[in-house]
């Protein structure tokens, strides 16, 4: 654990989400390895009794059609890089990201604050003796 540097951290995964959200958003590289992978990891979603279960599941409780799983990946590969950037850019907001930094408050909390984020102290746990 590096306690030092969680603010740095914080502030390049605002920094990246705010550049992603702004003039960058989906490269086509992108969008071609997120697609290949959201395709080619489906087969493995259904390896056991159990995953096939919860298939079947899904379809039923979100009311999906029954080739629902056979069509995704003509749905995945049917989509652009404008759409994604629209979705993202509706969607996400980084000013109501919530963060949750397990840590030393004294080691990380000036790190935060100096980021002008709100700081919130939860459950302390004592080590024990």
């Amino acid at each position: 654990m590096q306690a030092d540097k969680t603010g740095a951290s914080i502030q390049a995964i605002l920094a990246d989400m705010r550049a992603f959200l702004g003039p960058n958003g989906v490269t086509p590289a992108e969008l071609s390895r997120t697609v290949d992978g959201s395709v080619r990891e489906l087969p493995g979603q259904f390896e056991t009794a159990g995953a096939v279960m919860a298939g079947v599941q899904s379809i039923i409780n979100f009311e999906l059609p029954n080739d629902y799983y056979t069509k995704l990946p003509a749905k995945y590969q049917a989509m652009t890089a404008a759409e994604l950037d629209t979705v993202a850019r509706a969607d996400f907001d980084p000013n109501k990201l919530v963060f949750v930094v397990v840590g030393e408050a004294a080691k990380v909390r000036p790190q935060l604050e100096g980021l002008g984020l709100k700081v919130e102290e939860g459950l302390k746990v004592e080590e024990p003796k």
